[in-house]
């Protein structure tokens, strides 16, 4: 008789089965014109050509089998990711290996075409194996706690996907073909791909399958695993290079496409299978079926030349998903997840025993260095020293006084403020989070500021700074409410916060992908998304001013508070710390400021999470200081990078976001490699 286990592992394969023969024969349907299935059983027996059989087999045909061949792939790779980690929480796509393979892509086509035509796999698959190497460095190792590793995933995407950015601002001419690609599309002119690719993907997926014992006994620990007679290492190899194989040869002819890997594994698990050599198939099966139906939705949401990417949709399911997981983490045993034992800081001496003011005026001194040197001699006009002190005292109406006055003045004044801020609030979100890999956009503030400005500038293009400025405030006010509202429905806590705030800035960026492909604007808006001043005026600075006078007092007032919130919540409560009110003050002050610097310059990384870090380097953990310290740090670092991205490639200027992101990504190694010493 069939136990109970046995009709689970029948039912899914075979309701899989169905499912994708289903939306399979859905998604040939769909496109610029529906095509009923008739027409398209005719299609295969038709042996006079017309064009809707040429639009069936030389279009439709090869879109709906790649959708079933990398969707397949990408729920693999992700239930591989999954067991060899141990790590219910992530999957290739939240480690950083998809933004990784698209940078070496676009670097393949825009400094070495040759390789990109003979060698398109290998320049994917390179990427993703920096990408797992860097997110390695950082999280420390596949030991990692689940929280840690998947922040540093999300840290490394974001620098990768930053630089990616920039690279196709720079060379749109040469990038052209890629950009409306880069957040995935399974459509296919013609056979070609398909010949390259189903060889490779088979053969994987069919070694996969031959390792589904060794999965099922290195899913019981390393220990055990070793006890059992399991080459570890060697077993770890070959997964993580099957896991490469996969998304990299997927990712070369489809474009990344995020979170299938990470739902499919959990939805065939969550219907009782546990044995991977189900586990497997099953996720072929489901893969290629969620994948073909998040291609099948884009067509009922736009036209066949601005549909959404399929990357968008896949987000807008996966996110949620994830959000799901968190929410019901007390049920079962992903309980691990949010363990508040792994909510990780880096442990870190000070480099210095001078004391705060004399850090204090240095810091100042270098600002006021930028100043003088980003008025006199950043941009294509240099100024004398004294041109620049009669733009101060005289000469009216000059050029020197001008181009001071209206351009360079507004512009680093802005760039000084806007590193303040995003200092400001990293330092309230590492502090509320209790994690030193978070600032504004871990907990979805920058995405959901962003994404509500861009749907003003979409609807509204002539908007005044003030109306974005309100307007992004109520994106990140919103986004930043729902990631609170969320957590304490559980029980507020900072590894919820963390994984909460990373679904939602998900789902803010899959619904800004889609406003930047189905809207026009007078600009480039992939500029803004990566961060820069230009073009903002002293109405901006006037905005970014009053904020930070504002917030400020507010949070060297709360300044003793915050500082317990270091303290585990018992310790915390113990001491007669409200926890949930000081964590909610604090966060809502530093969304509000995120928010704002946002409308301002963009979502600028990387400045949040490093100048609360170089702070604590250089006078400890004591808040107060901390709360001087970064914001004028935060102002230096995005001032220096304002004024060397309009150097670097002069007369041309790079995005200010891209050159913190080169600026922060080697500091986090060196981060990770002192707090390994110490």
């Amino acid at each position: 008789m069939m136990t109970k286990q046995r009709q689970n592992e029948c039912i899914v394969l075979f309701g899989g089965a169905l499912v994708l023969v289903f939306t399979f024969a859905l998604n040939i349907t769909q496109g610029e014109t529906s095509i009923n299935f008739a027409a398209i059983l005719n299609a295969f027996f038709d042996t006079q050509k017309n064009l809707t059989t040429d639009i069936i087999l030389g279009f439709r045909l090869p879109r709906a089998i790649m959708g079933c061949i990398a969707g397949g792939a990408l729920a693999v790779s992700g239930a591989l990711t999954q067991s060899i980690l141990r790590n219910p929480i992530v999957s290739p796509g939240l480690l950083g290996i998809h933004a990784g393979s698209f940078l070496f892509i676009v670097l393949a086509v825009i400094f070495a075409p040759f390789l990109m035509a003979d060698h398109p796999f290998l320049v994917s698959i390179s990427g993703g194996l920096c990408a797992v190497l860097l997110v390695g460095l950082i999280a420390g190792g596949r030991s990692a706690p689940p929280l840690r590793m998947l922040l540093s995933g999300l840290l490394v995407g974001m620098s990768l996907n930053g630089l990616t950015e920039a690279l196709l601002i720079l060379h749109e001419e040469q990038s052209r073909q890629i950009i409306g690609w880069n957040a995935g599309s399974l459509r296919q002119n013609g056979w070609d791909n398909l010949q390259l690719v189903w060889p490779w993907i088979t053969v994987s997926l069919l070694l996969a399958l031959l390792m589904a014992h060794q999965l099922d006994v290195a899913r019981l620990g390393n220990d055990a695993a070793r006890g059992l007679g399991q080459k570890t290492r060697l077993v770890s190899g070959i997964v993580f290079a099957l896991i490469l194989i996969l998304n990299g040869i997927t990712i070369a002819v489809t474009g990344p496409i995020g979170f299938v890997g990470l739902v499919v594994p959990h939805l065939v698990k969550q219907a009782g299978i546990r044995r991977h050599a189900i586990i497997l198939p099953a996720c072929i099966l489901w893969g290629g079926s969620l994948l073909l139906a998040a291609d099948t939705l884009t067509y009922q949401l736009g036209s066949l030349t601005d549909t959404p990417p399929v990357g968008a949709v896949t987000a807008m399911i996966g996110a949620p998903f994830l959000l799901w997981l968190v929410l019901h983490q007390s049920h079962g045993d992903h309980g691990v997840i949010l363990n508040e034992g792994q909510t990780s800081r880096f442990s870190l001496p000070r480099i210095t025993y001078a004391p705060l003011w004399l850090i204090a005026v240095f810091i100042l001194s270098l600002i006021i260095l930028l100043l003088i040197a980003g008025l006199a001699w950043v941009g294509g006009y240099s100024l004398s020293v004294s041109q620049l002190l009669q733009a101060f005292h005289g000469a009216k109406g000059s050029i020197a006084e001008r181009i001071v006055w209206n351009i360079r003045l507004p512009r680093l004044c802005n760039a000084l403020l806007v590193g303040a801020g995003f200092a400001l609030a990293g330092t309230l979100f590492q502090a509320v989070l209790r994690n030193p890999l978070a600032d504004s956009g871990v907990v979805g503030v920058s995405g959901g500021a962003a994404a509500a400005s861009l749907l003003l500038l979409a609807l509204v293009p002539a908007a005044p700074p003030y109306a974005i400025g309100l307007s992004a405030l109520c994106g990140g006010l919103c986004a930043g409410g729902a990631v609170y509202a969320m957590a304490w429905h559980l029980g507020l806590s900072a590894g919820r916060l963390s994984i909460i705030g990373i679904s939602v800035a998900a789902l803010c960026g899959a619904f800004t992908q889609i406003l930047l492909i189905q809207s026009r604007f007078t600009g480039n808006p992939l500029i803004w998304l990566i961060g820069s001043p230009y073009g903002t005026s002293w109405s901006t600075t006037s905005l970014l001013a009053v904020t930070l006078v504002v917030a400020f007092p507010c949070v060297w007032l709360l300044a003793e508070r915050i500082g317990l919130l270091c303290l585990n919540d018992q310790s915390a409560h113990g001491l007669g710390l409200d926890v949930n009110t000081t964590r909610l003050l604090a966060g809502g002050i530093g969304i509000a400021v995120a928010s704002l610097c946002v409308s301002c310059t963009g979502p600028i990384g990387y400045v949040g999470l490093i100048a609360p870090h170089m702070a604590r380097l250089l006078v400890g953990h004591l808040t107060r200081p901390n709360l001087l310290l970064a914001p004028l740090i935060g102002a230096a670092l995005v001032g220096a990078a304002d004024c060397l991205a309009r150097v670097i490639i002069a007369p041309a200027e790079l995005p200010t976001g891209a050159v913190i992101a080169m600026i922060g990504a080697p500091y986090l190694l060196y981060l990770t490699r002192r707090s390994l010493k110490a």
